[in-house]
This record gives C-alpha cells, sequence and structure tokens, in this order.
C-alpha cells in the first residue's frame, strides 16, 4: 500500500504541475507586458509635450491653449498608468489565488473520488492474493466491500463467488453467481458457473432450472466444458448412456484440467460398460520410492503406455506431478484420443511406463518405473514404484 501512496503522490504532483505551471509562466507575461505597456505611455507623453511646445514656439496656439492641454495630456498618462498598475494587481492576485485553490481541491479532490470508484480496494484485492497469509475471513470481508463499491464488476462478483465455494457458504455462493449472471447479461460462462452450483445445492440431482441454465450456456458455447459436464450427468440419470458419453467425449476433448479429465473418463467408461460395450483401459497405482521424497512437487511425471517390444510413441498418456504421488489413474481411449496414437483396445500388449524427467528432455529419463508385456483383458491394478533411471 506505501508503494501505491508513492505512486499517487507522484501523479498527483504531475497534474498539479499541468494546472499550475500555465498560470505561472501566463501571469509572468502578463507582468511584462504591463511594464512595457506603461513605457509607451510616457513615451507617448514627452512626444506630445515636444510637440505642445514647438506650437507654442511658431504661435500655433497661446500659453493658455498650451497649459490646458499639457494639464490634459498629464491628467490622462496618470489614468493609463493607475489603470495598468490596478489591473496587474488584480490579474496577479487573481491567477495567485486560482493557482492556490487548485493546489489545493486537485488532491482534495482526487482522493475522496478514487475511494469512491473502488480502485483502492481492487488494489486491496491484488495484495492480498499476493500474500499467502491472508485467511479467507479477510479476503471474502475485503471482496464483498468491492462488490458493494462496484457492484457493476463481474470479476469481484466471480472471486466472491469463488471464495465463498472454498469455505463451504453455497447459499451465498449462488447469490453471487447469480449477481454474475445479471452483470454479464447471461454469459455462458456465468451461466455453466450457476448452474453447476446449483446442482450441488441440489445434492448433485439436476432439476429443471440447472437444466435451463446448462442448456442456455451451450447455446451460445458449445465448447463449454461445465455445461457439457452437465449435459452428460442428465443424460446419465436418465439412463440415456449414449448422450451421456457423447457429452462427456466432447467435454473430453476441450477439458485441459487433469483431475475434471480423470473425472470425465471415468464417467465414459461406467456408461460404456451400462451400454454393455468392452472397455479398454489400464489401472495403474504410481508411487515413489522412499529416496525420491525429496524431489520437487512440481516436477513433471508423465504415465504412459505403448506397444510392447516397439519404442513407438505411447498410445495414451496422463501428465501427473510429483506432489500428486502416490494417486492411482485411469489409461484408456479417452487418454488415446489426445495422442493420436491408435487406441488401447487394438494392441495386443503393452508396456506401461511411469517417467520423471527433471532436464525436460522427455525422451531422456532421470527417474522411471516400467511394466512390460500387460494385457488389457487383465483386470487387476499395474504398481509402478518410481525409482532412479538405470
Amino acid at each position: 500500500m506505501t508503494q501505491f501512496w508513492i505512486i499517487a503522490t507522484i501523479l498527483t504532483l504531475s497534474g498539479m504541475a499541468l494546472v499550475l505551471l500555465p498560470l505561472w509562466f501566463r501571469s509572468r507575461r502578463t507582468t511584462d507586458q504591463d511594464v512595457s505597456d506603461k513605457a509607451s505611455n510616457i513615451a507617448y507623453f514627452k512626444e506630445q509635450e515636444v510637440e505642445l511646445k514647438k506650437q507654442l514656439e511658431q504661435g500655433l496656439i497661446t500659453p493658455d491653449d498650451a497649459e490646458l492641454i499639457r494639464t490634459e495630456l498629464e491628467k490622462k498618462l496618470l489614468e493609463d498608468v493607475a489603470d495598468k498598475e490596478e489591473k496587474f494587481s488584480y490579474t496577479s492576485s487573481s491567477n495567485k489565488g486560482l493557482a492556490l485553490f487548485l493546489a489545493l481541491m486537485i488532491p482534495a479532490m482526487a482522493v475522496p473520488v478514487y475511494l469512491y470508484l473502488g480502485a483502492q480496494t481492487e488494489l486491496s484485492v491484488t495484495e492480498m492474493m499476493m500474500n499467502p497469509d491472508v485467511s479467507h475471513e479477510e479476503m471474502i470481508s475485503t471482496l464483498e466491500a468491492w462488490s458493494d463499491k462496484r457492484p457493476d464488476s463481474a470479476q469481484a462478483w466471480y472471486m466472491l463467488a469463488g471464495r465463498y465455494m472454498a469455505k463451504g457458504e453455497v447459499n451465498k455462493a449462488i447469490d453471487a453467481y447469480k449477481k454474475l449472471y445479471t452483470v454479464t447479461e447471461g454469459s455462458p460462462q456465468a451461466a455453466a458457473q450457476l448452474a453447476q452450483v446449483l446442482f450441488l445445492a441440489n445434492r448433485n440431482q439436476i432439476n429443471g432450472e440447472v437444466r435451463g441454465l446448462y442448456q442456455d450456456a451451450l447455446s451460445k458455447d458449445e465448447s463449454n466444458t461445465t455445461a457439457l459436464g452437465l449435459k452428460g450427468i442428465d443424460a446419465f440419470e436418465q439412463e440415456d448412456y449414449p448422450n451421456a458419453v457423447q457429452a462427456w467425449t466432447k467435454a473430453l476433448s476441450f477439458e485441459n484440467d487433469m483431475a475434471a479429465r480423470q473425472s470425465l473418463s471415468a464417467g465414459i467408461a461406467k456408461a460404456r460398460k451400462l451400454m454393455g460395450e468392452t472397455v479398454a483401459e489400464l489401472r495403474i497405482n504410481v508411487e515413489l520410492a522412499p529416496e525420491l521424497k525429496d524431489l520437487p512437487a512440481n516436477a513433471r511425471v508423465i504415465v504412459f503406455a505403448r506397444e510392447s517390444g516397439a519404442r513407438k510413441p505411447p498410445i495414451a498418456a496422463i501428465p501427473l506431478q510429483v506432489g500428486d504421488l502416490p494417486k492411482e489413474v485411469i489409461l484408456d481411449d479417452n487418454a488415446a484420443m489426445m495422442m493420436g496414437s491408435g487406441s488401447l483396445s487394438d494392441a495386443e500388449s503393452l508396456d506401461v511406463v511411469a517417467r520423471i524427467t527433471l532436464s525436460g528432455d522427455a525422451a531422456k529419463a532421470d527417474y522411471q518405473a516400467e511394466v512390460r508385456d500387460v494385457k488389457i483383458k487383465d483386470n487387476g491394478v499395474i504398481q509402478l514404484r518410481i525409482a532412479p533411471a538405470s
């Protein structure tokens, strides 16, 4: 916050300079002009005085007339000089007064306007998000203040709704998502998020409101994975397994989140089994050898299957991180879809590998586990314990 006020002070001073400097130079220019005008008036008076003297010497005017004219010239000179001095005094004091007024009003008005618009709250939110020690309660309180000041801010409502969900305050999350839906004029993302939270509040059951919202989202964005997931659930609950598989398969083609992909794959496999189809899948438990417990949690782990006896590209693969282990994963034809190298069901036997590469070169394993000649028809869980590569 200190950094913000330093920057704000610099910007305020810069703004004041832009306003006050022209007034200052204008005052200086006025002073110079007034001095020049005064000198011109005096010079003109002297010229007239010389001309008057000549006319008197030539007998063109009488001494009385000359004295009268001289008196009038002196009177006019005094009036002109007095008028200029008064004008200069007024202009100078006026400019100084205006400059002082603006110097006080610019910062006095800028700060309240800034605070009223809620920009300071946005800065507070940014700083709090970067602070790992901030509690849910503190973050929610700040987001509530932001949404109060900026009720038209979609970002404020989205973040507030997410925080409510993380804290388990579902009803408040519903209200926030409804605000988000209104503010964004029914955007597909807001519709899908609202549908999802209403689904959770309804004990994971689809009702008319949820259905209407996910259908609304898909009518505007057919690739919305949240809405596609709900569509699949809706079909599955009605035992419409082909449409459930279709919706979840489409969602899988757009979904990047690993946990979501796993859930979708499991749902597709279950629906296909209920349809009487034979599903080719490998259940794999991946863990680390005890001596690898100090590996970085964000180190990348690749679990993949390829045809036995050949160093071909993987048929199916799933990315993980060391921090995810131990973990049981499923490799099936849905994982193969994103690889484009055939399908598990077409392979007679497979080599199943889990690999960690710290260098970033996936072809050179630093740590690895491998089980060879795995048959798809085997229903057991494959055990992979990753150890230093030999």
